[in-house]
């Protein structure tokens, strides 16, 4: 990025930011946090089910070596 170009978003960012504060009139407004959201994704590794799977499969995979040099 050339030092002209972000000159140039420096200066519509804070072009839109003196636009929000005339419109709000509040040059401190921020957005209160909402601490009752929680947006994140369900992720099973948190709760130990994806290292179970990926022990399962892994358990899997030994028996299946194992079976073949059984023969």
């Amino acid at each position: 990025m050339s030092a002209f170009f972000r000159r140039r978003v420096e200066a519509t960012i804070e072009h839109l930011i003196t636009v929000l504060d005339e419109m709000d009139g509040d040059s401190d407004l921020e957005p209160e946090a909402v601490e009752d959201e929680d947006d994140r994704e369900l992720d099973p590794a948190e709760g130990g089910i994806g290292d179970e799977l990926a022990l399962r499969a892994i358990l899997a995979e030994y028996a299946k070596r194992q079976r073949r040099r059984a023969r």
